[in-house]
């Protein structure tokens, strides 16, 4: 399977670990990823003008043929959102208009549903069965908009990966609420009293990892939640790892390759677990 890979601009900053445990992976899946050359941002979400956050994307994708994979669930809703608006003619004729590469259709797909395609049933390449590992999926806002492939309201997908791990997906209510990450300069509170339920939910669940697709929502869980416990003096000590991280573990990577040291609560204890009931 060959597919263009659009990193996105987190994985230059705060989510190096999802890009290198997203190559990491592909290579174990034996998925060639083509670099787009010269990218730039996706038309994030602070892009509000519409036209120019569209033109953004649109330079991204004209610069190849390929189905674009992204591991970023905002890149990926910011690249289908202006796919879809560049199916108007008076949209893509003003985009295209300011681009030297013009614009002329594209596929987006996630690393998620790209990594459950590869991965087949009881597939040799697990060889490191996630059993007994209790995993809670969290799917956040922007994957599954806008509407298409995923359910907005009763996603599966992740469980359906977790299982192909033969990992145990926890029933989690709150898998599709927003993580609170919009709103966290303005309402610095709300967004942390958002992200404290899930946490709390998942531990009250039974989870012994949250698995995300986002890396605003892996940086309001994870790098936040020692902020969290010291503030309302609640232990929680629940890993949270991207999608690719969780896959990589089972395909038996090693943690400098899926960026585990990076991640702010250390998963190690987990893959411990993960080890020692693999030996037993």
């Amino acid at each position: 399977m060959k597919l263009a890979y659009y990193p996105g601009c987190v994985s230059q900053s705060t989510g190096k670990e999802m890009d290198a445990s997203t190559r990491a992976v592909s290579a174990a899946l034996g998925i060639e990823l083509v670099e787009l050359p010269d990218w730039n941002c996706c038309g994030a979400t602070h892009v509000s003008h519409e036209l120019v956050a569209t033109g953004l994307a649109a330079r991204n994708m004209a610069q190849t043929d390929l189905p674009i994979m992204t591991s970023c669930s905002i890149c990926y809703s910011n690249l289908r959102a202006a796919a879809l608006r560049l199916e108007e003619p008076d949209t893509r004729e003003k985009v295209n208009a300011v681009l030297d590469k013009k614009y002329s259709g594209a596929k987006i797909r996630h690393a998620l549903d790209v990594i459950l395609e590869a991965l087949t049933e009881n597939d040799e390449r697990i060889v490191v069965p996630l059993k007994e590992l209790r995993v809670a999926p969290y799917y956040g806002c922007l994957l599954t908009r806008p509407a298409g492939l995923y359910s907005p309201e009763f996603p599966t997908i992740l469980e359906k990966l977790i299982k192909r791990l033969q990992a145990e997906p926890v029933d989690f209510r709150l898998k599709t609420v927003c993580c609170g990450g919009p709103i966290f300069m303005p309402q610095e509170k709300a967004a942390e009293d958002i992200a404290l339920k899930i946490l709390s939910e998942a531990k009250k669940a039974g989870a012994e990892v949250i698995v995300t697709v986002c890396p605003l929502c892996h940086l309001m869980l994870d790098a936040k939640q020692k902020v969290l416990e010291q503030k309302h003096g609640e232990k929680i000590g629940i890993p949270v790892l991207y999608v690719t991280q969780l896959a990589g573990i089972a395909l038996g990577l090693g943690p400098e390759e899926l960026g585990l040291f990076m991640n702010s609560v250390s998963p190690m204890a987990m893959v411990e677990r993960v080890y020692v009931r693999l030996s037993e």
